[in-house]
């Protein structure tokens, strides 16, 4: 056929412009259909191996069946959707960050009222990791960068927390239900840049406490400064007291009744 006569319907394009816009537009299609912004959550159990040495296959599975009982109705609640196990961990999806984190929050108080119950000889704690992005929806499963990511802030909660990413904090409708704070800075792997992580704090104890003594990353580095001063000043003075055999020292409160200089220092 020649490049004067058009091509007749069925036939395949013959110009790499026909054939970059027709995937541009599969892509269009592809996306809109299989790819959506959601919350996705990962959780993973502490403690089983050691009840499995412990106590038996038997008793870790009993876990595994009371960890469920906790946690899918907690997802499903807050309208989520479990996708699946992973081990002694799980994965699941929210369409709202403040759905995911209100689920995370019931867990973990869930593993709470377990572990108070003495049902187990051994301490059971749950980490939570939830980040917000684009997936790729498949049939039951979910796919992307956003899933690897949420993986990565799981692994590094620390045992009973929960731990979410900027972009999922950011996604809060109303971030004053939930106490969450920035707590720290994490290297994930595979990421060249770090991430800031924020803790959603589900106790209130540790509320009340966190917002009476908690304090942010740089205050807790200018505190750090105030002690190094007073480290170097204290020996100081001691030593001048010395020199001048003057009455400092028993005003600076260091003879050898008063503490130490390190129980001293605030």
């Amino acid at each position: 056929m020649s490049a004067d006569n058009p091509e007749k319907p069925g036939q395949e394009p013959q110009d790499i412009e026909a054939f970059l816009a027709e995937q541009e537009r599969l892509q269009a299609l592809i996306k809109s259909k299989f790819t959506r912004v959601l919350s996705v959550m990962f959780t993973d159990l502490k403690g089983s191996t050691t009840i499995a040495e412990m106590q038996g296959d038997l008793v870790s599975r009993q876990l595994i069946m009371e960890q469920n009982q906790i946690l899918l109705p907690a997802i499903e609640e807050n309208h989520g959707v479990f996708i699946k196990s992973i081990g002694d961990g799980t994965l699941s999806r929210f369409d709202s960050a403040q759905d995911a984190v209100r689920a995370a929050v019931r867990i973990q108080q869930g593993m709470d009222r377990l572990n108070m119950s003495g049902m187990f000889k051994t301490p059971v704690l749950m980490r939570v990791g939830i980040h917000t992005g684009e997936c790729i929806l498949e049939k039951d499963d979910i796919f992307g960068d956003t899933v690897n990511t949420a993986s990565r802030f799981e692994s590094s909660a620390g045992a009973g927390e929960i731990y979410l990413s900027e972009d999922t904090f950011n996604a809060l409708s109303d971030k004053s239900e939930i106490y969450c704070r920035f707590i720290r800075e994490v290297e994930l792997k595979g990421k060249r840049e770090p991430y800031k992580a924020y803790k959603a704090f589900w106790n209130a104890q540790e509320v009340e406490l966190d917002k009476r003594g908690g304090q942010s990353a740089p205050v807790e580095k200018s505190t750090s400064r105030w002690k190094l001063v007073l480290l170097v000043a204290i020996p100081l003075l001691i030593v001048l007291a010395l020199a001048l055999r003057h009455p400092i020292k028993h005003a600076l409160g260091l003879d050898e009744q008063t503490r130490t200089i390190e129980h001293t220092i605030p």
